[in-house]
């Protein structure tokens, strides 16, 4: 068999409060799933049941040990129980017949304190390493566990893809935009210096062209009028969009990525695929037919051959 010759779609996305933040959250969910298919579907912000749900309705396995993360696919799925629950659920998959195994993270790391805030006020990186130490101790462990997987199984060269939300900027993304200050982002910089790679990014290098924020398509650019207090750090009124949701993998080739989700200002870009035509902000958005506030990624993998 040429294992370069088989690929396969994987999928993030982070379904915002299992898909109750929208009328009819859970169907539209199931319709978006079912009008782009992947083969493997990692979701964040379950809430308990929507993993569960959708993948009933699909027809596939569901991989999920907390109330938080899952791993949804077609193809055979081995939950794995790790010490990173909630905020990440471990799965091996198997998306190509013949060609062994992979190991799926779905990834939802620590929402606070949200760095980019501080940082945009131009409070620079010492205190932008302090809001980031939990998310990087967490992709720390991680890293850690997928070690001892890879012992485990007895597999040293084992495909791993690490996607979610990651609640943090790309380095690489805020050194390029004139927009953003020169700050280092340490738990995504871990990734990449653990070897992965950022595979929308491998697509579509330069984020001037393709800035593909993935938060968030509608939430306002302002708070004005709000009656929720603003949180803290955020000096303004301002809410920043920024590319938050990754899929980095390690042992694969990558032949494509895309971001998939809706925006209010009929956006146009490379790599961005809308799936609604505009929709509507916070807080006129539960009849949105794209259900949530986070853009879905997704890749096309191939495995690399053999020798």
């Amino acid at each position: 068999m040429d294992r370069q010759q088989k690929t396969f779609n994987l999928q993030t996305w982070n379904v915002w409060y299992g898909g109750r933040e929208v009328d009819y959250g859970q169907e539209k969910q199931y319709a978006i799933a079912a009008q782009y298919p992947a083969d493997v579907l990692a979701l964040q912000e379950c809430w308990g049941t929507a993993a569960e749900n959708l993948s009933a309705k699909l027809g596939q396995s569901n991989a999920q040990h907390g109330w938080d993360t899952a791993v949804i696919s077609a193809s055979p799925l081995t939950p794995l129980r790790t010490s990173t629950l909630p905020y990440a659920q471990a799965a091996l998959a198997e998306p190509v017949p013949g060609c062994g195994p992979v190991l799926i993270w779905s990834v939802h790391l620590a929402p606070y304190p949200y760095g980019p805030y501080r940082a945009l006020n131009g409070e620079g990186q010492d205190v932008a390493d302090e809001e980031e130490a939990p998310r990087l101790q967490q992709i720390e462990e991680i890293l850690a566990e997928t070690d001892r997987i890879r012992v485990e199984h007895k597999h040293d060269d084992l495909p791993v893809v690490v996607c979610g939300d990651f609640n943090t900027p790309s380095s690489a993304d805020w050194e390029a935009r004139s927009d953003r200050p020169d700050i280092r982002w340490r738990a995504t910089d871990a990734l990449l210096d653990a070897g992965f790679v950022d595979t929308f990014r491998a697509i579509h290098p330069d984020p001037n062209v393709s800035p593909a924020d993935t938060w968030s398509p509608i939430e306002p650019l302002t708070h004005v009028g709000h009656a929720e207090k603003p949180e803290p750090g955020r000096t303004d009124d301002a809410e920043p969009r920024d590319r938050i949701d990754f899929i980095f993998s390690r042992g694969l080739d990558v032949r494509d990525s895309v971001m998939r989700g809706c925006t209010a200002e009929a956006l146009t870009e490379p790599g961005f695929v809308d799936v609604e035509g505009p929709c509507s902000l916070i807080p006129d958005h539960r009849g949105n037919r794209f259900p949530s506030d986070h853009q879905l990624v997704e890749t096309t993998f191939a495995f690399p051959p053999t020798d």
